[in-house]
């Protein structure tokens, strides 16, 4: 598989959903996706039932992703039902194995027909994929190291090639309100629509983050610093800092 993928991951766990647990997985494969020069569309959380898991692939399916992760869901209990859900929704519940079987550890190896296993130099962490229409489905487990092991070892080379397009990436931060600085970035957005801008504020400061085509991320960040740098020496810049300054003197 060659060329930038639109990518979309749904995660499946009721653990997530209440909160008992943090969702790891979408940070790891998102951060791996973008280093590929790969794009992820969208991420969605379901619980644990069927028609829930089925309904988020089916739209992931229709939006014609070249590639879907599903993560979690994998493992031997009543409630590890991704394999099941995926093969009955996508492959009309021909499992290579019997799923109405023992639901321990064999549960862990049954499979779609037409799957493809996904060895890992962990053996026994079970993932597979398979293709329905133009899209590769890939279905992970849910514990991050698992994850990683068999994402990097066997998803990587076989489905994310590195050929997609070379994202760029610069960061510049700032100590002004993150309102400061919204109608240059709005302008900027404008006038370079192949270059993401995100600006997220955080404890002591404004980060900006840059994505897109090299020249042009660095042609927006010097704006962005110019801008910054313009803001600082004028008077209502100066104003402003002794304003916040004063704020949290007094916090």
């Amino acid at each position: 598989m060659s060329g930038a993928m639109d990518a979309s991951i749904v995660v499946v766990g009721d653990e997530i959903l209440a909160g008992h647990v943090r969702d790891a997985n979408t940070h790891f494969i998102a951060s791996r996706l973008a280093a590929l020069g790969h794009k992820l569309r969208r991420a969605v959380v379901v619980p644990d039932r069927p028609l829930e898991i089925a309904d988020a692939l089916r739209r992931e399916l229709a939006e014609r992703r070249g590639i879907v992760f599903v993560c979690g869901g994998l493992g031997p209990t009543h409630d590890d039902r991704t394999i099941e859900m995926i093969a009955e929704h996508v492959r009309n519940q021909n499992f290579e194995g019997d799923p109405l079987g023992v639901a321990t550890l064999g549960k862990m190896a049954l499979a779609p027909a037409g799957a493809e296993a996904l060895s890992s130099s962990a053996w026994f962490i079970p993932a597979v994929a398979l293709r329905e229409g133009d899209t590769t489905i890939v279905i992970l487990p849910g514990p991050l190291r698992e994850l990683e092991v068999v994402f990097r070892d066997a998803v990587e080379p076989m489905f994310l090639d590195g050929s997609g397009a070379i994202v760029w990436r610069e960061e510049v931060s700032h100590h002004f309100p993150e309102s400061a600085l919204a109608s240059a970035l709005t302008e900027l957005e404008r006038d370079f629509p192949g270059v993401q801008i995100g600006s997220y504020p955080l404890e002591d400061r404004v980060l900006i983050r840059l994505a897109g085509d090299e020249e042009q991320v660095r042609e927006v960040a010097a704006r962005v610093q110019a801008a910054i740098d313009a803001l600082a020496a004028s008077d209502d810049g100066r104003r402003l800092m002794e304003f916040l300054s004063a704020r949290r003197r007094n916090a």
